[in-house]
Order: C-alpha cells, then sequence, then structure tokens
C-alpha cells in the first residue's frame, strides 16, 4: 500500500506556494506538477502550463530537479520520505516544443540553399550557371536536411515535451548563419573557383560516401528510437551501427557527413562548420557516455564517446 507524503513547494523567495499532506509516494512527477499548477493561485493567476514548472529536491541552489516526468516520488533517492518533503519551484519560461525547434532549425538552411540556387539575380545580383560541383554540393545539403526534416517528425522520441524558447533563436543561429550562410552563400557564389584536382569522378565519390554516412546515421537514429516507447522517458542501451565502439555513433556518422562535405566544398565556411558542428556533438557525446555510465555501470561497455579508439 502507498504511504502518504506531506510534502510543501517553496518559490525563489522562500514562499510557501503549495503543501498536501495527502501526496502519495507512489505519485508520478507529473502528477505533482498538475496539481501544484492546479492548487497554486500565483501560477494559475499567470496562466503558466506545467510545461514551465521545475522541482528541485532539498535545496534551492544545489538540489537536484525532479527532471523525469514519469518518475515517481519514491524512486527518488534524494528524498527522506520519513519526513515532511519541501521542493523548491522554479519557472522555466516560456517553452516551445522539441520537435518544433528541430523543424524550424533544419528549415533554415534547406530553404536557404534552394534561394541560393533558384533565385540567384535576387541574392547575388546576377544570373549564372552553376558548376556540376556546385549542383552536387546544393543537393547533398537539401538531401540532409529534408532527411533531419522527416526524422523529426516520423522517428525521433523525446524524452522531454518542450525546451526553452530562446533555443529556437540559438539553435537556429548554427544552422541559418553558419551553414546558410558562411557555408552555402560562398560556396555557391558566382566567384566560386573549385580546386583542379577534384575531378568529377572524386566528387562522385565523395557524394556516394556522404549518403553511406546519412544511412548509418538514420540507422542509429531507428535504433535509439526503438529504445524508447511512445511517451515514456525511458532509456536502455544501443546496440549494433557502431554503438558497441562510441557512445554516440550518430554524431560520429553526421561528423563524417559533414567532412565529406567540405572536401568536396573545398571552402572555408563549409571546414568550419563542420568543425563546429563536431566540437559541439563531441561535448554531448561525452556528456551522454558520462550519464550511461552511471546509469547502466558495469552493462555499459561502450569505448568511446564518439571517435572509435579516440575520443
Amino acid at each position: 500500500m502507498s504511504k502518504t507524503l506531506t510534502i510543501e513547494v517553496l518559490d525563489a523567495r522562500g514562499n510557501k506556494i503549495y503543501e498536501s499532506n495527502k501526496v502519495s509516494e507512489s505519485q508520478t512527477v507529473l502528477h505533482l506538477k498538475q496539481e501544484l499548477v492546479k492548487s497554486c493561485e500565483k501560477i494559475r493567476k499567470k496562466g503558466h502550463g506545467v510545461e514551465r514548472v521545475a522541482l528541485k529536491m532539498n535545496d534551492p541552489k544545489t538540489g537536484k530537479y525532479m527532471s523525469d516526468k514519469t518518475k515517481k516520488i519514491n524512486e527518488h533517492a534524494d528524498l527522506d520520505l520519513n519526513k515532511k518533503i519541501t521542493l523548491y519551484y522554479k519557472d522555466l519560461g516560456l517553452q516551445v516544443s522539441w520537435t518544433t525547434v528541430f523543424l524550424v532549425e533544419y528549415a533554415g538552411p534547406l530553404f536557404i540553399t534552394l534561394a541560393l540556387v533558384f533565385f540567384q539575380k535576387l541574392i547575388y545580383g546576377q544570373t549564372f550557371e552553376l558548376s556540376y560541383q556546385q549542383k552536387l554540393g546544393a543537393a547533398l545539403v537539401v538531401f540532409h536536411y529534408a532527411k533531419r526534416e522527416v526524422e523529426t517528425i516520423f522517428v525521433h522520441r523525446f524524452s522531454n515535451d518542450t525546451m526553452p524558447a530562446f533555443n529556437i533563436i540559438k539553435n537556429s543561429t548554427h544552422y541559418w548563419i553558419l551553414c546558410g550562410f558562411c557555408n552555402m552563400y560562398f560556396f555557391l557564389h558566382p566567384q566560386y573557383t573549385a580546386p583542379a584536382w577534384l575531378s568529377e569522378s572524386l566528387l562522385n565519390l565523395i557524394a556516394a560516401l556522404f549518403v553511406v554516412f546519412e544511412f548509418l546515421n538514420l540507422m542509429c537514429h531507428i535504433t535509439l528510437r526503438n529504445l524508447r516507447k511512445p511517451g515514456s522517458t525511458e532509456r536502455g542501451i544501443p546496440r549494433g551501427w557502431g554503438f558497441g565502439l562510441v557512445a554516440c555513433a550518430n554524431y560520429f556518422y553526421e561528423s563524417l557527413a559533414w567532412l565529406s562535405f567540405a572536401i568536396q566544398a573545398q571552402s572555408v565556411g563549409a571546414y568550419l562548420f563542420w568543425l563546429v558542428s563536431t566540437l559541439q556533438m563531441l561535448q554531448w557525446a561525452l556528456k551522454k557516455k558520462s550519464i550511461n555510465r552511471k546509469q547502466f555501470g558495469d552493462k555499459y561497455k561502450v569505448r568511446k564517446a564518439m571517435f572509435p579508439f579516440l575520443i
């Protein structure tokens, strides 16, 4: 039989905004947040939803967040269920769905590339014939971001429903500016000249490698999707498709795909986009590896974070 708990919630100033002595220990974090939003006049007046509510345990500064909405209260090892539980409320601010963020950020370079190809007069001030290399490179970029849009809608399953609205600006800056402008604007420029050693056969080989890496990346995303049931936050150990060597095989293949593009594009913008993207993905991969090691222990025998035998 579930034990009944007494829980109080304080705001950032230490004011009590919620208290109940009838909270079941088997209640989920999501249900607790829903009760808080329903019962707290301060939150209700502002019209804030559950997605904006964050709850910290034990300490307003150093306490851990109750981040898993499906986790039960009695599954939090940091809580002492034998006494009154004090939680600390934080307003996460305006939120937007992960799906929306991904669709917007990927749409940028996709449509910018298409605009650079079909509206040359408007953008560059003249109409000109793109080289085979430029047409091929543009096709690869359009293919990549069209794939990412499809994956966002039909493949990805997110552990969190939303993220801060500011992220849509921050993430879009990377894709829209760094890829769309710094990379594609100059690559498709009428004054761009490809190096002589980039023969048509070599370009085709590089493009084929790009497609192979994109396929492997897709299979990684499908593998990760199959680890999580719809609407759940459960996590598992991915198998196959490179996950036995690195924690984030999907990032590894994406980095190789953009390196392939940079080699065929031979532009500073392409290499810059590859480098910045790779460093960001490496940071995420190191964090993911650390989380998996803590959660799965000896069962998680992956060797490296992102690059096999290296790091």
